[in-house]
């Protein structure tokens, strides 16, 4: 006979306590019996995640899976979305963030010493860039890679690690760039009218062992949201759909897909987004936009909108001028250079160092200038590992040699790092947006021999492994 609703929803409530009270029999059973401290023990060692200890040189336990949360980028947050993480759409990901508590660390004010770090970066970055494909323009996020690369920086050590403090901070530690950079994160404002938003992902493989020590400064610091992830080869496409939704979400569209696939060995992924959404202080009218045309690197002449304004900040040297157009409340501003005429963009970008950019940007002068500024939208993608091995820092991506001994006990090296910008201007102001991402490869898990080409063989006494034949193949 077919039940009704209620009859269903009673039986299931009868079976439910009745599991609750053969749970309790059991427990008090265990109890009696002395064996509730091993339960205890175990329930303790589950809900952690925790397997096996560390090597004695570590003073964290390596972190396991084994955590049920459910993901959610912003919960229990009363603000609008937008204003902080979305909630996500993930199914094979579960988020672990409840596990790591952010702590309270020593955090460190922009001063001289940070400034003039970021802005050599920028520059470099921006030249790097421009070397692969200049004619084309380019468009990087300083502070984006920055955030990204200093958290996989947290697992390096020896070579690796020296490699990647001096492209990422100068003259800086580690250390200072973690306390520079969650002080600066932390600083920037973001208002109604003027939004910049930042966000921190890291994905791990279920199962893997990446040392909590590891994770926990990226929380305190980064205020990274921790994922777990499957990350085999059955499930790493619906990972990667994951992913690049965290991604496409935390961008507000902008970017939609910033790793086009990963790699089956990959075992961690470390994301920065970074979404600026700003009105200008001073709106266009339409009566502001007109036609106008724009000379093109390539010799094109390029009819384009122009939107024409007065602005009150110009600065100027021998080589260039610009000016400066605030955005609402005047926290962040619109820049742009213009090298005099005849120079080449490319080689005026590769003349600039951080000292001159700032020394630019900081002699500006009160008068009055007549701008025209192009409407117009750019998307730019960039692969960072020829990048960052050009500007100082090979090992880490070099399987065998990369050192990122304090993530793991295993041995990683970054397979990709990648940056997608985007950026729109409009009579209204200005949208842009930054992911960057590293994808950090196990290299044990794949391991492979195709005799394909000459090889040495052997037959072997098993005992002693003295060989009794011994020869090298070269022709079949």
């Amino acid at each position: 006979m077919r039940r009704t609703p209620a009859q269903a929803k009673a039986e299931l409530e009868r079976r439910y306590n009745a599991r609750l009270a053969a749970n309790q029999k059991r427990n008090d059973r265990l109890f009696k019996s002395g064996g509730f401290l091993a339960l205890f023990l175990a329930m303790t060692l589950l809900t952690v995640g925790l397997a096996i200890r560390t090597p004695e040189e570590h003073t964290s336990h390596p972190i396991y899976s084994g955590n049920t949360l459910e993901q959610t980028s912003s919960e229990g947050s009363s603000e609008e979305p937008g204003e902080t993480s979305r909630p996500i759409r993930m199914t094979n990901s579960k988020n672990l963030m409840e596990g790591i508590t952010p702590m309270s660390v020593t955090k460190k004010n922009p001063d001289n010493a940070f400034i003039t770090a970021q802005t050599d970066f920028a520059v470099k970055l921006l030249q790097q860039s421009l070397k692969r494909d200049g004619v084309k323009g380019a468009l990087v996020s300083p502070l984006s890679a920055q955030l990204c690369l200093a958290m996989v920086a947290n697992g390096a050590d020896g070579e690796t690690l020296a490699e990647m403090e001096k492209v990422l901070g100068g003259d800086l530690s580690l250390e200072q760039l973690n306390a520079y950079l969650s002080a600066y994160a932390e600083s920037l404002p973001s208002t109604e009218k003027t939004k910049l938003l930042l966000n921190n992902g890291i994905w791990f493989k279920e199962g893997y062992p990446f040392y909590t020590d590891f994770l926990q400064t990226n929380a305190d610091y980064y205020g990274a949201a921790l994922y777990q992830a499957p990350f085999t080869k059955e499930t790493m496409e619906a990972d990667l759909w994951e992913i690049n939704d965290w991604v496409n979400t935390n961008t507000d569209g902008m970017i939609p897909k910033l790793f086009e696939e990963l790699d089956e060995q990959t075992v961690m992924v470390l994301i920065n987004t970074l979404l600026f959404d700003g009105t200008w202080e001073t709106a266009y009218a339409d009566k502001d936009v007109v036609n106008g045309t724009f000379y093109s690197y390539s010799g094109k002449e390029q009819t384009v909108e122009m939107m024409c304004s007065t602005e009150s900040v110009y600065f100027a040297d021998e080589n260039a001028k610009g000016f400066l157009k605030y955005y609402d409340g005047k926290d962040y501003a619109f820049a742009a250079i213009l090298p005099e005429e005849g120079t080449d963009i490319l080689e005026y970008a590769n003349s600039l160092t951080g000292a001159s950019l700032q020394s630019l940007l900081n002699d500006t002068w009160g008068i009055e200038v007549e701008v025209q500024l192009p409407k117009f939208k750019f998307e730019y993608s960039l692969d960072l590992k020829p990048v960052l091995e050009d500007m100082g820092m090979p090992t880490a991506f070099m399987e065998g040699l990369a050192d990122f001994s304090r993530m793991s006990t295993r041995r990683l090296h970054i397979g990709q790092a990648v940056q997608k910008t985007a950026i729109e201007l409009s009579p209204t102001g200005t949208k842009a947006a930054a992911a960057t991402g590293a994808g950090m490869e196990d290299e044990c898990e794949s391991t492979y021999v195709y005799l394909n080409r000459p090889f040495v063989y052997m037959i072997l006494d098993t005992k002693t492994n003295l060989p009794l034949f011994i020869g090298a193949m070269t022709e079949m």
